[in-house]
């Protein structure tokens, strides 16, 4: 597991098979909304779930900035920021109008959600994820070669954003 938290390399194994990107979206089960096409969370969600200070998660950012944009983080401005305030407030079918008080606003795709918890060194959530990631990355390996391979870590709660 630390190889998820030292190694970009691995890391971006984990993160380059699809296959296994979806069942472990599937077994986590997070709440985000659908934006652009894709399940997007905010900073704020993931602060929460990973039961962090936004500080963690804007320091981890600004260390691994450009492996986290190259995996979905993207920061929204002007027209798409509205347009993400209007998915957010549609979605969340909020009775109370929904507003974003910010110019930008990061938000992290599935994977970019995924490689912030195996960058995320003092989370237990994360470290949670991270076995839950190398468990379904090495039963989803196995299935396509024809094996069949159990769970190491079956205490993993599913999980929702709200």
């Amino acid at each position: 597991m630390k190889d998820l938290v030292n190694s970009n390399v691995a890391r971006q194994n984990v993160l380059n098979n699809k296959y296994a990107l979806e069942e472990i979206q599937k077994a986590i089960g997070l709440r985000g909304v659908i934006f652009e096409g894709e399940l997007k969370f905010t900073k704020q969600q993931l602060t929460s779930f990973f039961e962090v200070s936004s500080r963690t998660i804007y320091g981890c950012l600004r260390n691994n900035e450009q492996e986290l944009k190259k995996n979905g983080y993207d920061v929204l401005e002007g027209n798409r920021l509205k347009d993400f305030e209007l998915a957010m407030s549609e979605e969340l079918d909020c009775e109370v109008n929904f507003t974003i008080k910010t110019s930008k606003l990061g938000i992290f795709n599935f994977r970019a959600f995924i490689n912030l918890a195996m960058l995320l060194t003092k989370s237990e959530r994360a470290r949670e994820v991270r076995s839950l990631v190398l468990d379904i990355v090495i039963d989803t390996i196995n299935k396509r070669t024809g094996g069949n391979t159990k769970y190491i870590n079956q205490s993993l709660k599913l999980w929702r954003i709200n």
